[in-house]
């Protein structure tokens, strides 16, 4: 199968993790990306997650010309993003397209249905899916079909993110002597109370907490009502963090370290860090997840889910750092779970059984 890949410029985690997972599956020689994105071929440009091929250069009327000779099978509109819109409609003005897909990676649970039906999509792949419902148009949208007036439950599926090859090198084995860490943006609330709650367990080693952006606000990240609005009195000015970010091995270095490591939503539900933590062989804690996520993580077996409210997270970390033997288990069993099933690979795949079954 040969496909087309509608990029659109910037990073984007599931674009791109989608990129790299067709790759693998069917040879990066089938893989059409356009307009090509620097991240997937140009030394210097290469992220984090991504392994890097030599790609194509193929103009757009190179690809007019493959399209009507019939030798792309599936276009696929990586982004609801304007770049990867503009190179879709570009080509729809020049020819007819072959079945294309719309994968939606942005933080929201927002069904884009005028956008699916204005580029002639079939399937809708969404990250945030949420488990019994989303919004679309103003109308309850359920993923079981029942409730879809427009039909687009039954062409919407759940596409979370996953672990790129890049990702699974091991490194060394570090002595793990921290209890619990956590790392990430103050983008959501209960990010800053966990932080908070494990700083003041004082029997808990704990390592980490929240960075800011120039865009983070203080409303955003205060843990109550009260603060909320006594940020809004003070003119909401910037949200402030406890650390600073950290770079991507020293971040790697720091799970390595970890018995265990938590990961909590931000924009929305789904983190690349929920599938590192993993992929480092650590232990993961995490409140429930309240997206579709096929294949996910068994409570109790290969990770433990919390309460929304986090009150039982503290305990959960004593009783896993008091049981190491508990700790190896789960981390094995979870990682051999990641690999069966939540590779960019094996996502990859999922998405080409889906559209050869659906096209």
């Amino acid at each position: 199968m040969k496909v087309l890949y509608l990029t659109d410029p910037a990073l984007d985690y599931l674009a791109d993790q989608i990129y790299d997972g067709l790759c693998a599956a069917l040879g990066w020689q089938n893989v059409f990306d356009f307009p090509r994105k620097a991240a997937y071929h140009e030394p210097g440009t290469q992220a984090a997650t991504l392994a890097q091929n030599a790609g194509h250069t193929c103009g757009l009327e190179d690809l007019v010309g493959m399209i009507r000779e019939r030798q792309i099978e599936l276009a696929i509109l990586s982004s609801p993003r304007s770049g990867a819109i503009d190179a879709s409609r570009a080509l729809a003005a020049r020819v007819k397209l072959p079945p294309m897909v719309l994968l939606d990676g942005e933080d929201d649970s927002r069904i884009r249905g005028d956008l699916l039906r204005s580029v002639g999509g079939a399937l809708y792949f969404k990250r945030e899916f949420l488990i019994g419902g989303g919004r679309w148009g103003g109308a309850g949208f359920k993923s079981d079909g029942r409730s879809d007036p427009t039909d687009l439950a039954g062409r919407t599926h759940p596409l979370p993110f996953s672990v790129t090859s890049a990702k699974l090198g091991l490194m060394p084995d570090e002595r793990r002597d921290i209890d619990i860490s956590f790392i990430g943006r103050a983008s959501h609330r209960k990010r800053v109370r966990a932080v908070r709650m494990l700083k003041e367990a004082t029997d808990i080693r704990f390592e980490g907490g929240v960075y800011v952006e120039s865009s983070d606000r203080a409303s955003k990240v205060a843990e109550s009502w009260c603060g909320v609005m006594a940020a809004k009195l003070m003119g909401d000015p910037p949200a402030r963090g406890s650390i600073q970010r950290l770079q991507p091995e020293e971040y790697r270095a720091l799970l390595r370290r970890s018995k265990m490591a938590l990961s909590l939503r931000g924009g929305g539900f789904d983190t690349v860090r929920y599938w590192e933590i993993v992929a480092s062989k650590t232990p993961l804690i995490s409140e429930t997840p309240d997206i579709v996520i096929p294949h996910n993580f068994t409570h109790g077996v290969q990770a433990i889910f919390c309460r929304p409210d986090l009150k039982d997270l503290s305990g959960w970390v004593r009783r896993l750092r008091d049981d190491e033997p508990e700790r190896q288990r789960m981390a094995e069993a979870a990682y051999r779970h990641l690999l069966a099933f939540h590779t960019s690979e094996r996502r990859a795949t999922y998405l080409l059984d889906l559209c050869r079954r659906s096209l």
